[in-house]
């Protein structure tokens, strides 16, 4: 429908202010004129610097929502959004900063006045269910495209389209597309991969073409995941009201930065209601956000109070990364529940409903991990054959406990699980020289701390430097790397190795596990 990219042509689009533009969508050959809401498309192309973009009815004020995230400059990056129609048949877009911008049209909802046959949706009971699974050793090639059969998961004869959700793991840069087994493969993307080794997830609706299959085509190759999530009925279907849709502007039920300072921790869940105007609502439209992951992992949306399906709706791949993606998910009387295996902070805006019965919940909702400040007791860290007692201590008194083989706090933090950085003093060549091989870990490496609560605190090494032997210096190499850190830290020579007392060499750890 719009592209703003001048090498395409720059069209399709009007600009209501320096940040917002407003794409027609009804009065487009093919589209019905008393549409009321549509399913888009929207891609980020090459961002500028990190965004976003919040697809709205036109005519309405900019809600505090989003659809489609940049996490750095030069990203690609898709995103599927249901989005009611405003003024004149129209949407807006907003753009929070310089990036170009397309939007596909998948699809437009019309207005009924009596129960229908065709068109509805229906979603599976207990929440998405995976399909197919090129992991460990069958990924699909560069330029190269593979047949999904949904009939196992409950995909049913006649049905007009598929709602699925596409993850494509370890991928090397380039698209994906979803298309209708046995058709040309059309001129889109479904989600769109931008550096080697990405994992990224859009959801679709793809129609059928009187089969229970789809294509999926990879210009770049990786690891393909396909979740069927539900479909839309077809002309043979019996006339009902279940599976119609109530459009919404959009608006934000969970935001977990509201609820709590630090990220919820890994096999966290929360259950939070999905906003209907009507109590016969069986699933919701929502865009679901990660931000401020502590470490690697994917997040299910499902129906809440039901069992946690084999399912992801998103996936983060480093723990600095914003991600989004469309999600139409199952509810319950409870609402819906978000799940993190690894820990981050969750959003969800919610911009409609299908109607139907919703789920019954079964299940008591999930306790959540909850860790207080507690003491650091030892230090591991098996690839530089690190293993000590942890002092609390201070400057006054640092060189006291090291000389006696000990790691001694340098700041004034000594306590593990609290917003901070825990920096550790040791000797490498006296007092049992505990820290004698440290410049063997490097970024990626891992290392540990026990806490007096009798857990283990998990940092991934992001930095190892020389540097000099100033303590303002030393806690400026942790202050971008997250809430919580830890460094080990030893006199060196220049080079890192043992031992000078002109230099310290420093290994930066972050948060990412407790176990």
């Amino acid at each position: 429908m719009a592209d703003t990219r001048p090498s395409q042509g720059s069209y399709g689009y009007t600009m209501v202010n320096a940040s917002t533009m407003r794409i027609a969508v009804t009065g487009r050959e093919g589209v019905p004129e008393d549409a009321i809401a549509a399913v888009v498309n929207v891609t980020i192309i090459g961002s500028g610097a990190k965004g976003y973009i919040t697809v709205f009815p036109s005519g309405q004020a900019l809600p505090t929502t989003s659809n489609v995230n940049a996490d750095a400059p030069g990203r690609t990056v898709a995103n599927m959004a249901h989005v009611k129609l405003g003024t004149n048949g129209s949407i807006d877009l907003f753009r929070s900063g310089s990036m170009n911008v397309a939007v596909d049209l998948v699809g437009v909802y019309v207005p009924v006045t009596a129960a229908v046959s065709s068109g509805r949706l229906q979603t599976l009971a207990a929440g998405a269910q995976r399909v197919s699974d090129s992991r460990p050793s069958n990924a699909l090639g560069a330029n190269t495209t593979r047949t999904i059969d949904l009939a196992p998961a409950g995909l049913p004869t006649g049905a007009s389209a598929a709602l699925v959700n596409i993850t494509a793991v370890t991928a090397f840069p380039g698209f994906w597309t979803a298309f209708p087994s046995g058709t040309s493969r059309p001129n889109v993307s479904t989600l769109n991969i931008d550096t080697v080794g990405q994992t990224r997830a859009a959801q679709a609706i793809v129609p059928l073409n009187g089969v229970r299959t789809i294509s999926v085509y990879a210009s770049g190759g990786g690891h393909l995941l396909v979740d069927l999530v539900g479909w839309y009925t077809g002309d043979g279907a019996a006339a009902m009201t279940d599976g119609l849709f109530l459009p919404a502007a959009p608006m934000r039920m969970l935001d977990t930065r509201a609820l709590r300072t630090l990220a919820p921790w890994g096999g966290s869940t929360y259950e939070f209601q999905v906003g209907a105007p009507v109590a016969n609502a069986a699933a919701a439209v929502m865009n679901l956000t990660g931000t401020q992951p502590w470490d690697k992992g994917y997040v299910t949306a499902y129906p809440a109070g039901l069992g946690r399906p084999n399912s992801s709706n998103l996936n983060v791949t480093g723990w600095n990364q914003t991600i989004a993606n469309h999600a139409i998910t199952r509810v319950t009387t409870r609402g819906a529940a978000l799940f993190t295996d690894a820990g981050l902070h969750m959003i969800a805006d919610v911009a409609g409903w299908f109607l139907g019965t919703p789920s019954a919940p079964v299940l008591a909702a999930p306790s959540n991990p909850n860790y207080t400040p507690n003491l650091a007791l030892r230090v591991n860290a098996s690839k530089a054959y690190v293993n000590t007692a942890v002092k609390a201590s201070s400057s006054s008194y640092l060189d006291y406990w090291a000389d006696r083989g000990y790691a001694a706090t340098w700041s004034d933090l000594a306590n593990v699980a609290t917003p901070g950085n825990v920096m550790l003093f040791g000797h490498r060549t006296t007092g049992s020289a505990p820290f004698r091989y440290i410049n063997l870990l490097n970024v990626g490496d891992s290392f540990s701390i026990l806490g007096s609560d009798g857990r283990t605190y998990h940092y991934r090494v992001v930095d190892d430097r020389v540097t000099l032997p100033s303590y303002s210096t030393i806690a400026g190499l942790a202050a971008a790397h997250g809430p919580m850190t830890a460094q080990l830290v030893a006199c060196s020579k220049l080079d890192g190795s043992a031992t000078s007392t002109k230099y310290r060499l420093v290994i930066t750890g972050r948060l990412y596990a407790v176990t």
